[in-house]
């Protein structure tokens, strides 16, 4: 009895699935590290971009990858082509919103975000183009843009106020204020925050209570805005898997994004991504 010889998948098919791999990787560690970051951990928050821009970078590029090759016979853009959109995710996310269009898989414009979702997504796409240097960049230049730190810093505050129930917040700073009472004469506090500027002993005891709560909600509003684009690479995912060649020359990358549930409360109790 003959064995039938399995398929050659083509160079692109490979490329592509090594790159599905990558890009959960990323944006399961992004939204993990968001997860675990506060003001005692701020290399968490460091760890949360890096991960979050190249993860987020490389999902649009993949749609940019893909669409291309359904309108050109099935040939992948030049690296001239893709290296035009450099690490800019805002316009990326512009460009895939046209696809999205396109292909009847809309997402929503950034031109429509609410205030702290333009706020999260012009730090994400900051920290991909140039802030990721800040600290390196700040040592030996008077100019060196926004602080990603003091960035978040700004962020925190609105979901605070707009996310997190009154009463939580005012449980964490009751119990904050309680202790540093009780240490105040014995107790000397040296520590700074997200700005740099000096912490009280109530906001040290503070702080990481309220980011822990900012946090859950910021990674929810991240993962509602990659909820939509993951769709959208399943569409262009599956017309190019579809058409009428011997073996698939793009893999179903959507499925390494199949974690990613936009549910609410799932969202708020998960702590480990995927």
């Amino acid at each position: 009895m003959s064995i039938q010889a399995l398929p050659k998948f083509p160079s692109s098919y490979l490329l592509l699935q090594q790159e599905g791999f990558l890009i959960r990787s990323c944006l399961g560690i992004g939204l993990t590290e968001l997860r675990k970051a506060d003001v005692h951990n701020k290399g968490a928050f460091y760890t949360a971009l890096f991960n979050l821009s190249i993860g987020i970078e490389r999902l649009l590029k993949a749609i940019v990858i893909i669409d291309h090759m359904l309108n050109n016979s099935l040939s992948v853009p030049t690296k001239k082509q893709l290296k035009s959109y450099g690490h800019n995710i805002v316009e990326l996310y512009e460009t895939c919103g046209k696809i999205g269009i396109k292909r009847q898989c809309p997402i929503l414009s950034h031109i429509y975000f609410d205030a702290t979702d333009h706020s999260l997504f012009l730090l994400i796409s900051g920290f991909a183009c140039t802030t990721r240097y800040h600290n390196l960049d700040a040592l030996s230049a008077s100019q060196s843009g926004l602080d990603p730190l003091v960035h978040w810093g700004q962020i925190i505050p609105t979901i605070l106020c707009n996310d997190v129930a009154k009463k939580q917040k005012e449980k964490i700073l009751f119990q904050a204020d309680v202790v540093a009472n009780a240490i105040d004469e014995v107790t000397i506090t040296l520590m700074h925050g997200l700005d740099q500027s000096p912490l009280t002993t109530t906001e040290v005891l503070a702080l990481p209570g309220l980011h822990d709560q900012a946090v859950r909600f910021a990674v929810l509003r991240i993962v509602k805005l990659l909820s939509p684009i993951r769709d959208l690479l399943g569409t262009v995912c599956s017309e190019a898997y579809g058409l009428d060649t011997h073996v698939p020359r793009v893999p179903q990358m959507q499925e390494f994004l199949n974690w990613l549930s936009d549910d609410r409360k799932y969202v708020l109790r998960k702590k480990k991504w995927p």
